[in-house]
């Protein structure tokens, strides 16, 4: 019964560790990421879920630098704006690091 109640406690704070550590992935990116205009090099859908999002896999490229830069990564993003993320097109994102790309999306 002891066993029961100490893996829900780990379960839970685990759970509110990752939710936590998300948010502020999200806020660093919002707050020290650069703004860049992207070109969309691939993407994939995986998937959707019933809240109308859509689950992607993308490979995005941009010059900095005289360098073509590139960077792979997955994100879920609204079904209303999968549209915009199609290969050919160009996108903006706030960039921080290959592991931190947050899409902007102009309302």
């Amino acid at each position: 019964m002891v066993f029961v109640f100490i893996f829900s406690a780990i379960l839970i704070v685990g759970s509110i560790s990752y939710i936590a550590r998300l948010f502020k992935r999200d806020h660093e990116i919002r707050a020290h990421g650069r703004d860049i205009r992207a070109l969309v090099e691939d993407v994939r859908h995986l998937g959707s879920n019933d809240g109308g999002s859509v689950n992607i896999k993308y490979c995005l490229s941009w010059q900095e630098g005289g360098v073509t830069k590139s960077v792979e990564g997955r994100d879920t993003i609204s079904s209303f704006r999968s549209s915009r993320v199609q290969k050919g097109c160009e996108v903006d994102i706030k960039y921080l690091g290959d592991d931190h790309i947050m899409f902007v999306f102009d309302e």
